[in-house]
């Protein structure tokens, strides 16, 4: 079996961070493992977004555990950082791995809260993180804080972002166009530097959408590991995120997590029984 790490932050409310991300590598088969950097708790009715940072020594110890030289990794995904010290310490780890996949997910700005990394993360991601990161997937504002194009309010600037992302020495840009491109339908944009590709659904309006970043991003990283192309990987990814949205678990009316077991109807029915 395939072995995937995700290098995130621990959701209180579960939808998103290591666990949005744990359980998409169950649905595709592979074995996760997990490096804790910080614990995010979001008070559903008010969205209150606290941060609260693990040690920089209790990071150092967890990656020294996964990466063991006996430890074989096919896969590894970057999430939520919370700190340009911890940034720092997992590069230096990333840096020593050869010919692992590694999907960053750019959490640079928290969509419940309107909250933005300060700059000089912003900075470290684009001078050190992404060049050593095989596919990155930036949602429309953090899209915005790596390019400097803000707004992205059109598919046209959404290929714009990416062409100045792909800048950075990243292999390939995934920009997630999410529910604020006008229309039906929801927009995501790959871009190798070379050809663009549009992957588009209609948009799911249930509002059952905390972590489907974190699961789009930790599905890309399965597929990568059990040896799909990007594109095939961004493609299966857009459709379980999906499924995931579309069969989410409301806490309140209109709000909720995506759920990564979305196909299955007995889950379905459970979860609509909660409203």
């Amino acid at each position: 079996m395939k072995r995937v790490l995700t290098i995130a932050g621990s959701d209180s409310l579960s939808g998103g961070g290591l666990q949005a991300d744990l359980r998409t590598f169950e649905e595709y088969g592979v074995a996760g493992l997990n490096v804790v950097t910080c614990i995010v708790t979001v008070e559903a009715k008010t969205d209150i977004v606290e941060v609260h940072e693990v040690s920089l020594e209790m990071v150092e110890h967890q990656l020294e555990a996964v990466f063991k030289e006996e430890q074989q990794l096919d896969g590894i995904k970057i999430g939520m950082l919370a700190s340009i010290e911890v940034a720092k310490l997992v590069a230096e780890f990333l840096k020593k791995q050869k010919n692992i996949p590694i999907v960053l997910d750019p959490v640079l700005a928290l969509k419940e809260s309107g909250l933005t990394t300060e700059r000089d993360v912003i900075d470290f991601f684009k001078n050190e993180l992404m060049p050593l990161a095989a596919v990155t997937t930036p949602n429309l504002r953090e899209a915005e804080l790596l390019s400097g194009i803000d707004p992205i309010d059109s598919l046209e600037k959404m290929k714009e972002a990416a062409q100045l992302i792909y800048q950075t020495g990243v292999k390939q840009v995934v920009i997630k166009g999410g529910q604020r491109i006008k229309g039906p339908v929801a927009y995501d944009l790959l871009y190798d530097g070379k050809q663009f590709r549009w992957f588009k659904h209609e948009k799911i309006l249930n509002g059952f959408n905390n972590g489907a970043g974190c699961t789009f991003a930790s599905a890309i990283t399965a597929g990568l590991a059990k040896g799909y192309s990007v594109e095939k990987s961004v493609e299966k990814a857009k459709n379980f995120v999906y499924e995931a949205i579309e069969y989410g678990i409301p806490f309140l009316p209109g709000l909720g997590n995506v759920y990564q077991g979305g196909k299955s109807k007995e889950s379905h029915s459970q979860n609509k029984s909660l409203l």
